[in-house]
């Protein structure tokens, strides 16, 4: 029952137009000017508060004596089982039958990886969890090869569940299928409240930020570049609060209410972010009530969403029915709320955007997200991430709508208000052209924002970048969502580091896949814009994860990117292909190499059959996750004899274009440029 000064979702659903009118006045220091595709928030407080944003939780490694195992054999740091080697069929993982998980929801943690995330998508584990003390399963969940976001590195899975009472043994359990190799780090519960936290926490920053951005937060893992980073980088100065909880009485005058979100139905926090700007509210579990509505803090109850929804689907059809029509169109984010509980949450708090987690291969929710896409103008974005890769970004594509990965992105309120001028550095003197090999080394993933704010910028620091020519794919996007890392990125970088746009312009997304061709054609156009202001002239292509590119994209490109020094293709081994006579489009020797030896392999197949009476061209992709750095390029380049030459992306497609008799300098880049 609805507390008597909480308003129901049916009166809110009547007053949001009027209520929106009337904060209209406190939005405009976040601009968006029609051209823009992300918006712009306003400058930050040069010292932030800075804090620490973690889950935190109960710990029992793999391969320690709390847990026990049917099959499979300790290995280093984890419990390890392989495929004609361990018993399939039976419990690698059970334990630790813990009596100190208190009674109540509760998150149980996997983590755990495979070697490989793409031969096919059988069954590999199933996870669980059981009340030893009564026999009773908690939760269950089977997780299949490509459940795994990247292979050969630790992921994290979770398990919502309630604990019936205290002082009940609990026990996590790991059956192996024997499909794949499988190891486990360790297993967890999140000690109580931590969600709630970070959901609170989150919306705080996204209340406080949207003003003027004075918050930032460190919620790095293994992936990360540490909390003083970025702060540094950017030339902010910072204060640090251990008791994140100060943070709260600090702002407490910035707060005006509570919006508490429904644990039994999770998607209810997505909705709660929606609606937190306009009531200028934080996102509240029913577990924090008593702290928060008490002292020293005293907020308020404004909207209660408990026992006014009996699925997931009811939420996300009441938001695009009631709050869809007064919302910005031009963004979509895609958030799960039982993994993303902070990172881009603060962002999508501070814009008041529509928050949602549909799989479009799921038929009552495709038919949602349908809707919501179809009414998005052109040149929209989804940001956030998607239930699975393929089906999400292919979707997304059919309506001309990219996809901006962000999920993970943590601080982009305060990146987003950085200045706004990049200063592009000029192409170096491309080398002679030689009857050698030419190979070029691309890093993949820069078209996801996190990565481009945690891992590339730990990598960044790597004593072997600038020895080798490489690269690095980023967002052209970055212009809008942190103009300063990509100056930052720009101005630090040696003569041996090329910036590249990542896939497939200003947005990931399949081109092959859009709808109609003059939509492509404003892609592109847009792609040519965004990515002259970057400085990027290099553009990868992905559609799907090995596909060719069709030759309408081709020529949409030739002639709408002129700018574009060229494009390679995800469609490995599949040669040069020339748009237009003007624009050479290259598929990969590999387009997602997972370290040196597969390099090597791949760089001595592409080269096979070379007489050495021409020159021949090899481009190298390489994925981050499975520990590529600057070092492994090197190692790599210093393999290769005499017959080759390592260099820059932009400068083997000079060499293809000198090659081919076309230009070698389409256009110029300007040195530095001011985004209005």
């Amino acid at each position: 029952m609805l507390k008597p000064n909480t308003l129901s979702i049916k009166t809110v659903a009547v007053l949001l137009p009027l209520l929106l009118l009337l904060i209209m006045p406190t939005l405009a220091q976040i601009s968006w000017p029609s051209a823009q595709l992300l918006p712009s928030f306003p400058a930050p407080a040069q010292t932030q508060d800075l804090f620490i944003l973690r889950e935190t939780s109960t710990r029992w490694e793999g391969e320690g004596s709390a847990l026990s195992h049917k099959t499979g054999r300790l290995e280093t740091d984890g419990w390890l089982c392989q495929t004609g080697i361990d018993a399939p069929n039976d419990h690698m993982i059970y334990g630790p039958y813990s009596t100190d998980v208190p009674a109540g929801p509760n998150v149980a943690e996997f983590r755990m990886k495979v070697d490989n995330n793409t031969a096919n998508d059988d069954p590999v584990v199933d996870i669980d969890v059981r009340n030893a003390t009564t026999g009773q399963i908690l939760a269950a969940r089977t997780i299949t090869r490509t459940q795994f976001p990247v292979a050969s590195n630790y992921v994290n899975f979770t398990l919502p569940f309630t604990m019936p009472a205290d002082n009940q043994s609990i026990e996590l359990r790991v059956f192996w299928r024997g499909t794949s190799y499988t190891k486990v780090d360790w297993v967890a519960v999140q000690q109580n409240n931590s969600s709630a936290e970070m959901y609170l926490f989150a919306s705080l920053k996204g209340i406080v930020n949207k003003t003027t951005p004075r918050l930032f937060s460190y919620e790095g893992d293994a992936f990360a570049e540490g909390q003083y980073t970025w702060l540094q980088s950017l030339g902010l100065n910072w204060t640090e609060y251990s008791n994140k909880w100060d943070l709260i009485t600090k702002y407490r005058s910035e707060i005006s209410g509570l919006i508490v979100y429904d644990p039994s139905q999770i998607h209810t926090v997505n909705l709660a972010t929606v609606l937190a700007k306009n009531y200028n509210a934080l996102i509240a579990s029913p577990t924090l009530l008593s702290r928060l509505t008490s002292a020293p803090y005293n907020i308020p109850v404004v909207l209660d969403l408990r026992n006014q929804f009996t699925s997931k689907l009811q939420v996300y059809q009441t938001l695009y029915n009631t709050y869809w029509p007064n919302l910005d169109h031009r963004l979509l984010i895609g958030l799960n709320p039982d993994i993303h509980k902070a990172a881009l949450r603060e962002y999508a708090t501070a814009l008041g955007a529509a928050v949602i987690w549909l799989d479009p291969e799921n038929a009552a929710e495709s038919q949602l997200l349908n809707s919501f896409l179809s009414s998005m103008p052109p040149g929209s974005n989804y940001m956030g991430w998607w239930p699975d890769e393929a089906p999400g970004v292919q979707r997304g594509s059919t309506y001309g709508i990219t996809t901006i990965a962000s999920d993970w992105a943590t601080n982009l309120t305060v990146h987003s208000g950085m200045p706004r001028t990049v200063n592009v550095k000029p192409i170096p003197p491309k080398p002679a052209l030689q009857n050698k090999i030419y190979v070029a080394f691309i890093l993949s993933d820069g078209d996801n924002l996190q990565y481009v704010e945690h891992l590339m910028r730990k990598l960044w620091n790597n004593a072997d970048r600038g020895s080798v020519p490489i690269g690095w794919t980023v967002s052209p996007a970055m212009l809008d969502a942190m103009p300063g890392a990509l100056n930052f990125y720009h101005q630090t970088s040696t003569n041996n580091d090329n910036l590249i746009s990542g896939p497939s312009g200003y947005g990931y997304t399949y081109p092959n896949n859009w709808p109609n061709q003059n939509l492509l054609n404003q892609f592109v156009a847009k792609t040519q814009d965004y990515n002259q202001r970057a400085g990027l002239r290099v553009i990868t292509i992905w559609n799907t994860i090995t596909g060719g590119i069709n030759q309408n994209v081709g020529q949409a490109f030739a002639t709408y990117a002129p700018q574009t020094l060229g494009l390679t293709a995800q469609n490995t081994g599949g040669g040069l292909t020339i748009y237009n006579n003007s624009l050479p489009g290259m598929a990969l020797s590999c387009n997602y190499c997972t370290g040196e030896q597969a390099m090597k392999d791949h760089i001595a197949s592409a080269a096979a059959g070379w007489n050495g009476t021409s020159p021949r061209f090899i481009i190298i992709q390489a994925q981050p996750w499975t520990d590529v750095t600057p070092t492994t390029f090197k190692n790599v380049a210093n393999s290769l004899n005499t017959n080759y030459v390592v260099v820059r992306p932009d400068h083997i497609f000079q060499l293809i274009r000198e090659a081919n008799g076309l230009s070698t300098d389409p256009g110029s880049t300007p040195i530095a440029c001011l985004i209005n």
